[in-house]
């Protein structure tokens, strides 16, 4: 059976491309794109590995991580472009496992 990974993101470029080397990398990946009835996603496909935006149209990650973790201890990545130390902090205060970020726009650093 192969490792089951749900990606909680809402820009389709970057869900998409994470879906793509997730499942070149031999995973099983979920990405829902309507964010209303994620929890009952989250139970319903039992992932064995949550990668999570924080901002998301009509919720938070910061909610969402809060909600999962009074059911299920999946591991959570917080896979965001917000970068602040307060970001990091609350991911992991609620409950998230890890956290990755990304600038806005890697051509400025590389400029």
């Amino acid at each position: 059976m192969k490792e089951k990974i749900l990606i909680i993101e809402d820009d389709p470029l970057i869900r998409n491309e994470l879906k793509t080397l997730l499942q070149s990398n031999g995973y099983e990946t979920v990405a829902p794109e309507n964010f209303s009835d994620v929890i009952d996603r989250i139970k319903a496909e039992q992932p064995h590995l949550i990668l999570l935006d924080i901002k998301l149209p009509g919720t938070s990650g910061f909610s969402l991580c809060t909600e999962v973790r009074t059911f299920s201890e999946v591991p959570i990545i917080f896979v965001t472009s917000c970068n602040t130390d307060m970001d990091e902090l609350n991911s992991i205060m609620l409950g998230g496992d890890a956290f990755i970020t990304k600038p806005y726009n890697t051509a400025i650093l590389l400029a």
